[in-house]
């Protein structure tokens, strides 16, 4: 019986501490698909006009990519949803506000919405995907794994609004300076 007893104690233990040193690091999302795309067919392109989208960002507290916004010329954006299922988990509707650091979310995907205005004064939406991964915490155990994960996205500090986008992250070293293959999203024709 006291056998039988500690077996059953020891398999406790055991199980318990796979799951808790599993699942509070564990990054379960690769980085989100960068297929974000404006739904506005119709609108007064102005002749200056770019538009970048983050497929992910890192809100972990060190100051790099800690926010989600687009960046680029040609407009201003109006309103920024963001949404987890059917769920609204924030909105903002004020110019100034529109960004999201991420809130108490946990990690993983959620869909956006934006509202732009042109700088010739019509208005366009976008839509597409993000990806909250907030690596790097301490005690992290999977912070390799996690890196890994993060450098196949398109982040914040990747972009320049002048060159589109270009791997030089400080949470990425090894992608410095070398840039990607990525459509140009100002010359896209179903706009």
């Amino acid at each position: 019986m006291i056998q039988r007893t500690r077996s059953a104690f020891f398999l406790l233990l055991l199980t318990i501490g796979a799951f808790t040193s599993c699942t509070k690091y564990q990054i379960e999302n690769n980085c989100c698909d960068s297929n974000w795309h404006i739904t506005t067919q119709n609108f007064d392109r102005p002749a200056r006009f770019g538009l970048l989208v983050p497929q992910a960002f890192t809100p972990n507290g060190d100051g790099v990519n800690d926010e989600f916004f687009p960046i680029g010329t040609g407009w201003d954006l109006e309103k920024l949803v963001i949404k987890k299922g059917l769920s609204t988990v924030y909105e903002s509707t004020n110019r100034l506000d529109a960004f999201w650091d991420g809130g108490d979310e946990k990690d993983g995907e959620y869909r956006y919405f934006m509202t732009f205005r042109a700088a010739t004064g019509d208005l366009f939406e976008a839509n597409g995907r993000v990806c909250v991964m907030r690596y790097g915490a301490r005690d992290g155990r999977f912070y390799d794994v996690q890196t890994e994960k993060i450098c196949d996205c398109t982040l914040m500090d990747m972009m320049d609004v002048q060159e589109g986008i270009v791997r030089q992250s400080v949470e990425c070293p090894s992608n410095a300076g070398v840039p990607i293959n990525e459509p140009d999203t100002t010359a896209n024709d179903s706009i």
